[in-house]
């Protein structure tokens, strides 16, 4: 028996379109042993028929005909409480913009003011559109009410724009549903992250850093808490708001960084550590600010401490979980981490500024690594490989835990 067998699923479809692609939604959820309910928004009927997704759900569609005899004054608080799961597949920019503000004018969106449980969206939508303020506004907003969003992806639109909004799969979007709702694997589990830079300071008026935003670390924060589990955030400084409901501390410099994690480890079960701390420091401050000379100045600097191989040893019940930054040689460097630093599990990509992979960006691509397995996630958003990163997490903590107990037994 799947994750989705005999779950109640409704699927919304809105204006886009994107529509046709909820047919091939509605009978993979019928594959999966889903019994499925379709509701339909007005402008989404311009673009598929009722009669198909009707033949495909097995169910009369629910729409917004006012004569339709599907509909009773209780008709959203009745199909409310008999979905275990919301999914809105295409997802507008004009319906995700009311979701997130919590406009109930139409009987999808009124149903799921009335929902209780889990909602999934799929984005679809112009690149500008989705690029929007007030679009990306919704974004933030949506997540902080743990509704989950898949997708969108890059590529060409039917207008001819390239960029990201395009719907993603329908397979991909079965795929994410069926993973994020294995989140109760992390219920009750105590999960410390750390997440963006670090600043060395050289005088009063200067520091080294890097180009980390801090936007991976995040998003692992946010994971982990709507996956159930108890977060804290150690984080360098960035310019990102802090998240609902995390406990957040800010640090600056790698020794604020190895203090605080080295105090708050023995805490938790699980350290991610996402943050981009400097390897290397200026071995002398200068109290005065260096000043411009027609020669070149040389400034000294010593080793920083290796903060997840000084808890790793120090916490060998803690399920650590590395991160390594490469411009080249991604496995041979990520596995020799994985060994040299003892962790359990490591997440490696390329990551270069000037070609714009990693930092900064919204979205990334990496590569799992644990002492028995390789694992590819493909280029998707960061909110998206933080959903898949912590499922790998809570399996591998799981197989970790079992496997001490019964050695103890």
């Amino acid at each position: 028996m799947d994750i989705l067998t005999n779950k109640n699923v409704l699927l919304g479809i809105t204006g886009s379109i994107a529509a046709y692609k909820a047919a091939d939604i509605s009978s993979r959820l019928k594959k999966e042993g889903c019994n499925v309910r379709v509701v339909m928004t007005k402008s989404s009927e311009l673009f598929i028929t009722e009669t198909t997704l009707e033949s495909l759900s097995g169910n009369k569609v629910i729409s917004e005909d006012e004569h339709s005899s599907t509909l009773s004054n209780f008709e959203h608080l009745d199909i409310a409480k008999w979905a275990d799961i919301i999914l809105i597949s295409p997802c507008t920019a004009n319906f995700m913009n009311k979701l997130a503000n919590g406009h109930g004018d139409d009987l999808l969106s009124t149903i799921c003011l009335a929902f209780t449980k889990k909602i999934f969206i799929a984005p679809a939508m112009n690149p500008d559109m989705w690029n929007n303020k007030v679009s990306q506004s919704s974004v933030r907003k949506l997540k902080e009410a743990d509704i989950n969003i898949i997708g969108p992806n890059y590529g060409t639109h039917a207008c001819g724009d390239i960029g990201y909004g395009r719907m993603t799969s329908p397979e991909q979007i079965i795929e994410d549903i069926k993973g994020q709702n294995k989140s109760s694997l992390l219920s009750g589990k105590r999960v410390l992250v750390t997440a963006g830079p670090t600043r060395e300071p050289i005088d009063p008026v200067r520091f080294m850093s890097n180009y980390s935003s801090g936007k991976m670390g995040y998003e692992v924060a946010l994971a982990a808490k709507v996956m159930g589990a108890s977060v804290k955030l150690i984080s360098g400084p960035v310019s990102l708001d802090p998240i609902k409901d995390i406990k957040i501390e800010y640090v600056e410099t790698s020794e604020e960084m190895y203090q605080n994690v080295m105090s708050n480890a023995k805490n938790f079960d699980i350290l991610i550590s996402t943050a981009a701390i400097a390897d290397y420091k200026p071995a002398n401050y200068s109290k005065t600010k260096y000043k411009k000379y027609e020669n070149n100045i040389s400034i000294e600097f010593t080793r920083g401490a290796d903060i997840i191989s000084s808890v790793s040893e120090k916490y060998k019940d803690l399920f650590t979980v590395g991160f390594a930054a490469e411009t080249d040689s991604l496995k041979k460097n990520a596995e020799d981490k994985l060994i040299k630093k003892n962790l359990d599990m490591i997440v490696g990509n390329i990551a270069n500024h000037e070609l714009k992979l990693g930092f900064e960006s919204d979205f990334n691509k990496v590569t799992i690594f644990t002492k028995e397995k390789v694992i590819e996630i493909p280029e998707a958003k960061k909110s998206e490989i933080a959903i898949k990163i912590l499922n790998i997490v809570a399996e591998e903590f799981s197989s970790k835990i079992g496997l001490v107990n019964k050695n103890v037994k």
